[in-house]
C-alpha cells in the first residue's frame, strides 16, 4: 500500500512514571461502559453475574494496585477494565495479554486486516493475522496435543511454530505471577528479545500480501516513521523509544465461556499443559482465585475479529 494507506496507531499512548493505597473504584458502582451491554440472560449467566467479576473473586490480593498510585492515566485505565470485567462476567471469560516489542506488529496485523477483511482497527491491535498458519492448529485442543508431542516438553512457546499461533495470557487483572505482575507489565510491557521483530513483519508484509520483496523493507521504515510520531515504542526494530519511557501494553481479551475450552488451556510457565487447572472453562467459572496462574489462546484471527471474541 502507498503510504496515504499506512496505518495509524489509535491504540499507542504515553504512560505515565510507576510506585499507600490506591482509591479504586469497586466494580459494583461501575459506570456503564459504552458498546458493551447486559450479558445476562440463561440461569448460568446469572450465576456468574453473582460470582461477580473474574479478578474480583476468591480472596483477590490488592496490593498489586499499589503500584499504580502515582499514575491517574494507569488508575482510570485499571478502573475501566474492571468496569468491562463487572458488564461482562455473565457470559464471558477474560484474559489478559502484556506486550512490548510485538506493539508495532499488532497494530500493523490490524491495519492490514481493516484493508483485507474490514476489520475496525480502533477496536483493538490484532495480535495474529496469517490464518494459514493456524492449518494444523485449529483449535485449543490441536495446540496442546503439538506441545505435549512435538513442541514440548520444556520452552514449548518459544518454539517459532507456537509463537505463530499462540499468545501468553494472565487470568486476572490483580495477577501477581508465575512471572507476570499486571501493575507493572502495564508500564513495562513483557516480551522475548530473541526475535527478529522486523523481519518478522516484513515476512508477514510479504505473506499477506501487503508488499512486495521490493517494497517489505521500505514500508517497514514509513511504519517505523509513523510509531515515532505516535509515541509507539519500537527501538527493538530500529526505530525510537517511546518518549514516556514506558514500552507497555496491556490487551484485555474477553472470550465467551462456551467457547474458552475451545480456544484456549491452562499453562504452565513456557506453555506447558498444567492438568491441575483443567478444564481451563470449570476452573474459571467457580469462586477462585485467579491471580496466580498463566492460560495460552490460540490466536486464530478470524475468532479474533469475531464480535463474539472481545478485546479492548
Amino acid at each position: 500500500p502507498g503510504s496515504s494507506q499506512l496505518p495509524q496507531f489509535p491504540h499507542a499512548h504515553a504512560c505515565a512514571p510507576v510506585l499507600t493505597h490506591v482509591q479504586f473504584q469497586p466494580p459494583s458502582s461501575a459506570a456503564h461502559v459504552p458498546g458493551m451491554g447486559s450479558c445476562v440472560g440463561s440461569t448460568a449467566e446469572r450465576g456468574q453475574q453473582q460470582l461477580g467479576p473474574q479478578s474480583c473473586r476468591g480472596t483477590p490480593d490488592w496490593r498489586p494496585m499499589d503500584l499504580l498510585k502515582n499514575s491517574e492515566h494507569a488508575k482510570g485505565l485499571f478502573n475501566g477494565l474492571f468496569a468491562h470485567e463487572e458488564q461482562l462476567c455473565g457470559r464471558y471469560a477474560v484474559f489478559y495479554h502484556s506486550y512490548s516489542h510485538a506493539a508495532l506488529l499488532y497494530e500493523t496485523r490490524a491495519a492490514a486486516a481493516a484493508v483485507l477483511h474490514g476489520y475496525c482497527p480502533a477496536q483493538a491491535p490484532l495480535p495474529r493475522l496469517l490464518a494459514d498458519d493456524f492449518g494444523e492448529t485449529p483449535d485449543a485442543a490441536k495446540l496442546m496435543e503439538k506441545v505435549a508431542k512435538e513442541w514440548g516438553p520444556t520452552k514449548s512457546d518459544h518454539r517459532t511454530e507456537f509463537r505463530r499461533v499462540g499468545i501468553s495470557v494472565m487470568c486476572s487483572l490483580l495477577a501477581t505471577g508465575p512471572e507476570c505482575c499486571m501493575q507493572v507489565a502495564f508500564f513495562e510491557g513483557y516480551s522475548c528479545k530473541k526475535i527478529a521483530f522486523r523481519a518478522v513483519l516484513e515476512e508477514e508484509l510479504l505473506r499477506a500480501p501487503c508488499a512486495t520483496t521490493a517494497e517489505a523493507g521500505p514500508l517497514v521504515d514509513q511504519l517505523l516513521a509513523l510509531a515515532a510520531e505516535s509515541g509507539l515504542d519500537t527501538s527493538i526494530l530500529g526505530g525510537k523509544p517511546s518518549p514516556s519511557g514506558h514500552a507497555g501494553h496491556l490487551l484485555q481479551i474477553f472470550v465467551r465461556r462456551d467457547l474458552v475450552d475451545r480456544l484456549c488451556y491452562a499453562a504452565l510457565p513456557y506453555g506447558e499443559i498444567d492438568k491441575e487447572r483443567m478444564p481451563l472453562s470449570t476452573w474459571l467459572s467457580g469462586n477462585n482465585s485467579f491471580g496466580y496462574g498463566q492460560a495460552r489462546i490460540l490466536a486464530h484471527p478470524l475468532h479474533f475479529m469475531d464480535p463474539e471474541v472481545r478485546l479492548t
